[in-house]
């Protein structure tokens, strides 16, 4: 069922900064991150750009819209469910959660930032997160020519 693979951003000092999110997410929050990115991310990756999960920012960078909880997640994207697996709880917390993502290569999403804009979400904040992402995609699109420069010297 899945089509993309995600893949994360890794500063120079191999620090992966969105899994450093994710370790700070409740149980609910997290819950419901992993169910969008593995049930409805993966599974249809650019596709989404014409649906309220996903917004173009302009120059590769999108944002992935998280705002449903798990079960809710799982309700509506999940295939068939196996009846030995217990079905996910709706969570009473409310999830508002943003994943910053490029899409790249052969079906590959590219996971630069995330944050909780349940937490704060003036347009402040959002446009800090949104430069945030876009420093990170610089960075990474700096180092991708670098690396394939130095491919095409060794050839």
């Amino acid at each position: 069922m899945r089509e993309w693979t995600t893949e994360f951003y890794e500063d120079d000092a191999g620090r992966r900064p969105v899994e450093f999110w994710m370790d700070s997410l409740t149980i609910a929050e997290f819950a419901a991150l992993r169910a969008a990115i593995v049930r409805v991310l993966e599974v249809q990756g650019i596709e989404l750009g014409s649906t309220p999960w996903l917004k173009a920012l302009g120059e590769g960078l999108f944002e992935f819209r998280i705002r449903h909880d798990a079960a809710t997640i799982e309700a509506l994207h999940a295939p068939l469910v196996d009846a030995q697996q217990p079905t996910p709880q709706p969570t009473q917390h409310k999830i508002l959660l943003r994943l910053f993502v490029h899409f790249h290569g052969n079906k590959v999403i590219l996971l630069l930032h995330g944050y909780d804009k349940g937490g704060n979400d003036s347009p402040r904040q959002q446009n800090k997160e949104i430069q945030e992402a876009r420093k990170r995609l610089t960075h990474w699109k700096a180092t991708e020519a670098r690396r394939a420069k130095q491919q095409r010297k060794k050839k």
